[in-house]
């Protein structure tokens, strides 16, 4: 039962990424009318290669530390704490540069800016998390 459940599991993700591929080709396609259904074929070696890595990855790890966790009782308590701290420094931290903005005069943020500035809170999340799973 647990065999299958994970067989149904990889099966959603990989067409999951198969499907936003395709969403993908559909809006580029859809400024100019042109759907490059070519890339199709990339999509699709892409996910099951980046499948095939993770399973080749997991298999390695098994065969080298057998069967201990990846993760404890105090990896778990320590990312709790990780995320509940970083949670409200973004909130408060963003909350405090929007006001700076608007003290500032400024008056429209442009997408792009905000498309950077997420990239690099999840960024520092990641390494942050990176860190405290490390600890």
């Amino acid at each position: 039962m647990k065999k299958r459940t994970e067989i149904i599991i990889y099966a959603v993700v990989v067409g999951s990424i198969i499907i936003g591929g395709l969403l993908g080709i559909y809006i580029i396609g859809s400024e100019d009318g042109t759907y490059n259904f070519e890339l199709f074929l990339p999509i699709v070696i892409g996910a099951l290669g980046g499948f095939m890595v993770f399973l080749f990855l997991s298999k390695w790890r098994q065969k080298r530390n057998g069967n201990v966790p990846e993760v404890d009782e105090r990896t778990i308590t320590l990312m709790k704490k990780y995320f509940s701290i970083s949670l409200y420094i973004v909130l408060f931290g963003s909350g405090a540069l929007l006001l700076v903005l608007f003290a500032m005069g400024v008056e429209s943020i442009e997408t792009g800016m905000l498309i950077v500035y997420m990239m690099i809170i999840y960024f520092f999340v990641g390494i942050g998390a990176f860190v405290t799973k490390q600890l």
